[in-house]
């Protein structure tokens, strides 16, 4: 009969030694204490004091109920990183489902790296097939958090600041043939590039790997390097050059091993690709927190991913090399020549080196690792210039097996340090699927991030107490699906924010922030609702314009069946520049538009940022639309406004003393008070629903039916119904009359352009459907959430499904040929494809989409056409009159 498992176990007793005597063994020590305990009843870990830290190159998988890690004292049990991984790492299960990971995923890459890597790799391979015939695949995907992936070079703040980059990758398709792909990327909580994802579509003509990016302007990009897809090794590099406009790529086209150079298509990489444009620097949006992953793309770490906004089946593919660089590593030549560097043509063994400017790159160096049980510990190397390394994760495919009661206790974690030079990898501690997790009476030190969540699903609760964290360079704490209490913490000398959260719900208390010498928010809460109690940020510098953008930065959460919440109680803060508030409160992050995903923001804030504030800041609280509301207790600072809306001055600014100040519109033009729209370039239709008359020349009634859509402008386009008229509805939009579509469309037979260039304005409750040509070539049309030109060109916009808004779109016609979006007066996307056609025109049609299946439904009040592509000042103007017009609150 086996002997019960231990509930106390000591790490010495396992071979754990502090110091640099213990640094390759100490890991593997750790390793067998935690697994010596009961899978479900768990037990305590416990690290003696020693006078050096025990140190290690591999985390320590804590994946069994119930185990604590437990020390003599704070400062004198301590567990040392080398290398940015964490010491620990809780909820992330090697053995799912029943089955340890298959040591088929670290593939030996013999075969398919060339013949110039003698010595033995071992790749990442993303689907291994089962050894017993019929018998379930083992399926899993890379992640890579806090590393030089997700975050860019340690100068290159965050990927905005990097201007140059080189990305070398092999890769080999396990299951051919090539189809549509992902490769690599980062992708926020709306699946924008963050900054950026690589896929492979062989669909396409030609077939070509695909670089999506953002861009601090906001504009997505796209790269295509065409490749051969009947290689089933990919071997593909590109350099891009954000100063010169220039991108140079190579991939082993027809060719079994060598990288020739290749034409890239440029033709979706948007406006504003000149090189040297004053005033047009280009930069890579910044990473707050996607996740960086391998073979799949999306705002999660875990599970089947394809491209955004999509599922796919698991890919299998073997990854033999991936490198990036901070410098242009190849040598220009001509289209079909040989790739090249300055130590002559490139082959395998150059993309898996470190060489300078290699800021990150998968050297495949390592075999698997695996427990004295002969369990492996999903860890896979990565390195980097200037002797980083540090690991990442495999990551089991359907990962939803939690773990329970786990905790550490008077421990000083130390993460990831090159001390002095700061650096922007590891966690310190790594959590995963957990279910009841504490820290308590604990200082965590160093790495990217301190406590620091993996994107694998809900961890809940979570509670901390009587913790120090330190020195981290990007924030002390990231919570994702996190439900966490915390009391009586100190957050000092952190990075962009002293703690930041996604999708989490928090109540945080008794925190005392020190200052930050590059903080953006102290507190940065995306789509997260909390109750901050008694905080005291210290910036005292009242020159150093810090911290740059608010105390407290916070967006609204989407589908959470009711309003975003964030209670601000007793929080002290005064310094600050003239672009800081004390509370920023954010609405557009994915358009200033409600909808039924996104209710309304309830801010409630008590007695806080008022006690010497810097007279610089222009207010304690800025919004940027009608969707934040609340109220303010107290008395608020003396000599600045308490609210401010900085996305329309003038316009609602919702948080008041004593009672919620109601929804305001844009203020109206400064012009005269007649009807502006008349003059507008290249206007040739203009409709209005409170215009319409009855034949007698008398408004309509509400509930008529609407004969003819009549058009205001000289040209006289007017509309019939077709399908069944719109009713009339009186009052509709704050007092103006609008028509509801119930399923029929409009035909304006004689709106007809001349130009190739459009714009169009439609005040609406829903994005109506327009089309200038149905089913003919150049057609701009909406179609989905967005709008269509020449069935090629799309370019989404936000979109309320439950108030009203202003919607505008513009087409150019020149050759340069850019789509552009606004709602409400907001630019939202641009895109440009210099191929497609200028729009066209047959008999366009006015109408609503279907509902589900529903019949078509909808409301129109205004709709204005131009033949002319506007220049922004007339969109900006004429959005404005028709907000300020139909009072609709921005």
């Amino acid at each position: 009969m086996a002997s019960p498992a231990p509930v106390f176990v000591n790490v010495r007793d396992f071979g754990a030694v502090p110091g640099p005597a213990g640094r390759l063994t100490c890991s593997d020590a750790f390793q067998k204490a935690v697994d010596a305990l009961d899978e479900n009843a768990g037990g305590v870990v416990f690290v003696p004091a020693a006078p050096q830290p025990y140190e290690f190159v591999r985390s320590v998988m804590v994946d069994r109920n119930r185990v604590r890690i437990v020390g003599e004292d704070r400062r004198a049990s301590a567990l040392q990183a080398i290398g940015a991984t964490p010491p620990l790492t809780f909820g992330l299960r090697r053995i799912t489902h029943g089955q340890p990971l298959s040591d088929g995923h670290w593939a030996d890459l013999s075969g398919m790296l060339d013949a110039s890597v003698t010595d033995q790799r071992w790749g990442c391979r993303t689907r291994v097939p089962s050894p017993v015939a019929g018998g379930p695949t083992s399926e899993a995907t890379v992640t890579l958090p806090c590393s030089p992936f997700q975050f860019g070079p340690t100068d290159g703040a965050y990927w905005s600041g990097v201007r140059q980059l080189t990305v070398d990758l092999v890769v080999r398709n396990d299951a051919m043939p090539w189809s549509v792909q992902p490769l690599f990327g980062m992708v926020d909580a709306f699946r924008a590039p963050s900054p950026f994802y690589a896929y492979v579509n062989a669909h396409e003509t030609p077939p070509a790997v695909v670089f999506v990016f953002r861009t601090t302007d906001g504009l997505h990009r796209e790269i295509r390097i065409p490749f051969d897809p009947a290689q089933p090794v990919l071997r593909c590099s590109f350099q891009l050059d954000l100063d010169a406009r220039t991108v140079t790529a190579w991939t082993n086209r027809r060719q079994a091993t060598q990288r020739v150079q290749v034409q890239p298509d440029l033709s979706l990489v948007n406006d504003d690709w000149t090189p040297q444009e004053p005033g047009k620097d280009l930069a890579f949006v910044p990473n707050w927190y996607a996740p960086f992953r391998l073979a799949a793309i999306g705002p999660n770490s875990s599970g089947r991913a394809g491209l955004p906004g999509s599922e796919n089946n698991p890919v299998d593919l073997t990854f033999g090399a991936l490198r990036f660089s901070d410098t242009l590593r190849y040598r220009v030549l001509a289209e079909g020549q040989e790739q090249e560097d300055t130590n002559g043509k490139v082959n395998d063994r150059r993309c898996l080196t470190v060489e300078p400017g290699a800021f990150g790159a998968l050297t495949m160096r390592e075999p698997v690792h695996k427990s004295a049980a002969g369990v492996p510990d999903l860890q896979i190397l990565w390195e980097g210039d200037g002797g980083s390394f540090g690991r990442a994760f495999f990551v089991p495919d359907q990962l939803v097996e939690y773990v329970e009661g786990n905790g550490c206790e008077k421990l000083n974690i130390k993460g990831f340090s090159f001390a002095p030079n700061p650096t922007h990898y590891g966690q310190a501690i790594g959590l995963g699927l957990v279910y009841s997790f504490s820290l308590d009476d604990m200082v965590v030190e160093f790495g990217a991030q301190g406590l620091s969540s993996h994107h694998f699903g809900a961890n809940y609760p979570v509670s901390l107490a009587s913790c120090r964290f330190e020195h981290q360079t990007d924030c002390a704490i990231y919570g994702f699906f996190q439900n966490t209490t915390a009391d009586n913490l100190a957050l000092g000398y952190y990075g962009r924010s002293a703690f930041k959260a996604l999708r989490s719900r928090v109540t945080y208390g008794n925190v005392s922030c020190s200052d930050s010498a590059v903080c953006e928010s102290a507190v940065k809460l995306f789509q997260t609702e909390a109750v901050l109690d008694n905080w005291l940020i210290d910036f005292e510098d009242f020159g150093a314009d810090l911290p740059r953008d608010s105390y407290i930065w916070a967006s609204l959460a989407d589908d959470i069946g009711g309003p975003t919440q964030l209670t601000v109680r007793d929080c002290v803060g005064s310094a600050g520049g003239e672009h800081a508030v004390a509370i920023r409160l954010v609405s557009n992050e994915r358009g200033a538009l409600p909808d039924s995903h996104k209710g309304a923001g309830w801010c409630k804030a008590e007695r806080s940022f008022n006690h010497h504030a810097d007279p610089r800041m222009p207010a304690l609280i800025a919004v940027d639309g009608p969707l934040w509301q609340g109220l303010y207790e107290g008395l608020p600072p003396a000599g600045k406004a308490l609210v401010i809306n900085t996305a329309t001055p003038g316009a609602s600014a919702r948080i008041g003393i004593g009672a919620v100040p109601p929804p305001a519109s844009a203020p109206p033009l400064l012009a005269p008070p007649d009807d502006p729209l008349p003059k507008l370039p290249g206007l040739i239709g203009y409709y209005r629903a409170d215009a319409l008359r009855d034949t007698h020349g008398s408004p309509l009634r509400d509930g008529a039916l609407v004969t003819e859509f009549t058009d205001l402008s000289p040209a006289r386009s007017h509309g019939t119904p077709a399908g069944g008229a719109a009713v009339f509805e009186t009052g509709a939009v704050n007092g103006l009359a609008a028509l509801r579509f119930t399923g029929g469309v409009y035909e304006f037979p004689a709106l007809r352009g001349t130009t190739g260039a459009a714009t169009w304005f439609f005040v609406a409750k829903r994005l109506p459907t327009f089309d200038s040509a149905p089913g003919r070539p150049g057609s701009l049309r909406s179609y989905g959430q967005g709008w269509q030109l020449d069935f090629l060109l799309m370019s989404r916009t936000a979109e309320s499904d439950n108030d009203w808004a202003v919607y505008a779109v513009r087409s150019t016609a020149g050759p340069a040929r850019k789509l552009r979006t606004f709602v409400n007066g907001y630019p939202y996307e641009l895109r440009r494809d210099d191929r497609v056609r200028t729009v066209g025109w047959s008999t366009p049609v006015l109408g609503y989409r279907a509902d589900h299946g529903h019949a078509l439904q909808g409301l129109v009040a205004a709709a204005v056409v131009c033949d002319s592509a506007l220049s922004d000042q007339d969109v900006a103007d004429t959005c404005r009159y028709l907000l300020h017009r139909h009072q609709i609150p921005v």
